[in-house]
């Protein structure tokens, strides 16, 4: 069975999870990979233990981790993919690259772009999980824009990059959003 894949990409508190949240379209499967970092860091065993600690850190999380994450959402999802925080460096990239074939398509990456100011007061505002602290959120900013340039430049030069602002209403971006996945 052939998998179309878009990635989502953007700075924390971009609104990337918000925004595909209210996509409303059912032929899409939508995997928030923080969000399983966060389930699974919520368990009881080496694994979780592992991811606990990047995350609270503010790091990213090993990449044999982030594989065995990326395969289950490909191997579970609908037709149509959606992945959002992933990338968060070119090792990463690498290893997706692997995952590619015939049957499984990156078809775009999607950047939400936004204001450090602005994604710091969504971060205030949410509170949602550990790595949503305000005190971790210039920490998180420093691994997003470590790595960020080489990975524009990566899948540009790919023809598949582009960006949308998520400075716009949570519907607006869900707009944008859902006009570029098809």
């Amino acid at each position: 069975m052939s998998k179309t894949i878009y990635l989502l990409i953007g700075a924390p508190g971009s609104g990337k999870t918000s925004s595909m949240t209210a996509v409303n379209n059912d032929s899409i499967s939508h995997f928030s990979i923080g969000e399983m970092y966060r389930e699974i860091s919520k368990e009881e065993n080496e694994i979780a233990q592992t991811v606990k600690s990047y995350i609270d850190a503010g790091k990213v999380v090993p990449i044999e981790i982030a594989q065995k994450v990326v395969e289950k959402f490909i191997e579970t999802g609908k037709d149509l993919v959606v992945i959002d925080a992933f990338p968060r460096d070119m090792e990463q990239v690498r290893m997706l690259e692997n995952l590619l074939n015939a049957d499984i398509i990156l078809k775009q990456v999607i950047e939400i772009t936004i204001n450090p100011e602005i994604a710091l007061e969504r971060i205030k505002n949410r509170n949602r999980g550990t790595d949503d602290d305000v005190n971790k959120f210039s920490d998180r900013m420093k691994v997003y824009n470590a790595e960020i340039n080489e990975i524009r430049k990566y899948y540009t030069s790919k023809g598949i990059y582009t960006t949308i602002s998520g400075e716009n209403s949570l519907e607006d971006t869900a707009l944008s959003l859902a006009s570029l996945i098809q």
